[in-house]
């Protein structure tokens, strides 16, 4: 669904940096706006969060599976609880203004890929039967959603609506055993998130709205069977097989392709995370129109850190290869990119994000126009009760050719500045 707005046409030709700076304050009004309206009904958007006061409650996590249930305690949610069921979900709708145009975007910030529209990016049901970590067990899990986001990553052999603005989809839904012991392991079977950056497509675990270059080239969701071993504390070692990039139970390409991932934390450590992934295969990931590729691999490699109990950091580098792209006169094609996302807890319902990218695809083997492309991106999450969050964020976008705007349009641009702005309504029905 969306809601094209007409408006004065923002012409960077007229001045990049005074584009951006109106994007702003369009951005800062909408957000004093729902600010202003919500502190107004805090009272009782309180008692219907937590079903006291704010206080502690509000300290929290405010993840959607944490939240109070929706229904009220009776023998059928008794029981779902006793055998550690549980059912959740949230709806994430936003508006974006860009200085490029209107419309869908040539080389977006995707998600919010529509410049001056509101979106319903995605409204999200999840039912699952996590594992017990201290015993031999089984689970579940199964999310389904419908949105804008569902019609950019439309699997293959997708159903429901097939538009450009929306789309469903069963983005995962797997079976897990866990194998307690000194040394346990995890085994997950069926479609499921693929191991690789540190951003995520569901909209509460993430603290910006929009997403790095690599997440749109890269993310992935596969039909797979991985297993995680923990010889030690400090150690997490995975490995599974994939069956393509987005499949639903269906082989994609000519044979199927191959996840690892090491987790390490020196010394048992809570506040350092070293992570390494290698995903590669025939279609680990999709490629531009007009390029082929015999083989592909993608490396990425992370450095979480908590600074202190308010800072923390994530540094990410990635590369890829894909074999005889016949684009490229049979030759490799490679990428390269370096990321990193900031996150300032300013208080218990605030918090501060800066994230800045480069990422070069050389051959656009992967964005479909060969250069280099840069980011800049400064945000807020602010949280007014634990079930509801609104992230508005300025994005400068840089290239060194020109690749943004409309799809389509004759003339596009080296710059590009988003305004954007979502809201996440999260809710617990059964926990």
């Amino acid at each position: 669904m969306n809601l094209s707005v007409k408006r004065r046409q923002c012409n960077p030709a007229n001045g990049f940096a005074q584009c951006t700076l109106r994007l702003g304050r369009q951005a800062a009004i909408c957000l004093a706006f729902f600010v202003g309206v919500l502190h107004a009904q805090q009272p009782t958007l309180a008692r219907v969060a937590t079903g006291n006061s704010a206080g502690p409650q509000a300290q929290r996590s405010s993840n959607p599976e944490d939240l109070t249930p929706l229904f009220r305690e009776d023998a059928a949610t008794r029981w779902l609880a006793g055998h550690r069921v549980r059912a959740y979900g949230w709806v994430d709708g936003g508006y974006s203004e860009t200085t490029s145009g209107s419309g869908l975007l040539n080389v977006a910030p995707e998600p919010t890929r529509f410049g001056d529209e509101f979106l319903l990016n995605g409204a999200w049901g999840i039912v699952e039967r996590p594992t017990d970590p201290h015993h031999l067990s089984w689970g579940f899990r199964t999310d389904f959603y419908g949105g804008s986001d569902a019609a950019l990553l439309r699997p293959m052999n997708s159903f429901g609506p097939q538009g450009k603005h929306m789309g469903t989809d069963f983005r995962q839904l797997y079976l897990s055993v866990h194998v307690p012991g000194k040394r346990p392991w995890d085994l997950q079977l069926g479609r499921q998130n693929m191991p690789l950056g540190y951003e995520t497509l569901m909209a509460p675990y993430r603290p910006i709205y929009s997403q790095t270059y690599f997440w749109i080239n890269f993310q992935v969701t596969a039909t797979s069977a991985v297993a995680t071993w923990h010889p030690t504390p400090s150690l997490d070692l995975l490995g599974g097989t994939v069956i393509g990039y987005n499949t639903i139970f269906s082989m994609r390409g000519r044979a199927p392709d191959y996840v690892t991932r090491v987790t390490y934390r020196p010394r048992n450590s809570t506040a350092t995370t070293l992570l390494g992934s290698v995903f590669t295969g025939p279609k680990p990931a999709s490629i531009a129109t007009g390029h082929t590729d015999s083989w592909q691999t993608v490396l990425d490699v992370e450095l979480r850190r908590r600074w202190s109990q308010r800072v923390q950091q994530t540094f990410q580098y990635d590369s890829s290869w894909a074999t005889k792209d016949k684009a490229n006169g049979g030759q490799t094609s490679p990428t390269y990119g370096v990321s990193t996302l900031a996150v300032v807890n300013l208080d218990k319902q605030l918090d501060l994000n800066a994230r800045g990218e480069w990422f070069d695809d050389p051959h656009g083997v992967h964005t479909g126009t060969a250069g280099e492309f840069g980011e800049a991106t400064l945000g807020l999450g602010y949280r007014p009760t634990r079930w509801l969050t609104f992230r508005p964020e300025i994005r400068g976008d840089f290239a060194g050719q020109r690749s943004f705007g409309p799809q389509g349009a004759a003339h596009h641009d080296r710059n590009q500045a988003t305004a954007a702005i979502d809201m996440i309504f999260k809710f617990s029905a059964i926990r």
